[in-house]
């Protein structure tokens, strides 16, 4: 009798294994169908692109499309994958989703531009002090030595 009721147990554990990875599979579908769905692409690869990991394969576009649908739908919140959503939910899910990529990558392009800014200040300032100047080291040297006998005398 025992062995019979944790041989129910493992068919009802099964089973319920079964649902959600049929839940789960359903809601990747109607994400992946959903109009906002390339949207969603585009900005993940948008972001992968700012921190450099999206130039690397540049040859590999489609390879990075399929990294990116993948962590995409990887990333679906567990707790949405075992309710059934309804339109407006998969709607408003998509809507924050997008628009959550929008905001991570303006926030990493920040400092990234930043950066930027520093390097090209830094490179003008050298590139100024690298300058000849209009006069020649011995006419420098000529004017130093009549300002300092200004002052000897």
């Amino acid at each position: 009798m025992e062995a019979n009721k944790n041989n129910n147990v493992g068919v009802n554990h099964h089973h319920h294994h079964k649902e959600e990875e049929d839940d789960d599979e359903l809601l990747k579908t109607r994400i992946s169908s959903h109009p906002l769905y390339e949207r969603l692409v585009e900005n993940h690869l948008n972001c992968l692109k700012v921190g450099g990991i999206g130039d690397r394969g540049r040859n590999n576009s489609k390879s990075n499309q399929r990294k990116a649908e993948h962590s995409i739908s990887t990333k679906i919140n567990p707790c949405c994958s075992s309710m059934q959503l309804n339109q407006s939910e998969l709607d408003l899910f998509m809507e924050g989703y997008c628009s959550a990529l929008s905001k991570l990558k303006e926030a990493m392009e920040e400092p990234q531009q930043q950066t930027i800014a520093f390097i090209n200040g830094m490179h003008s300032q050298l590139r100024d002090l690298a300058r000849p100047t209009h006069l020649s080291p011995d006419v420098f040297l000529q004017e130093t030595a009549r300002n300092n006998s200004k002052y000897v005398d």
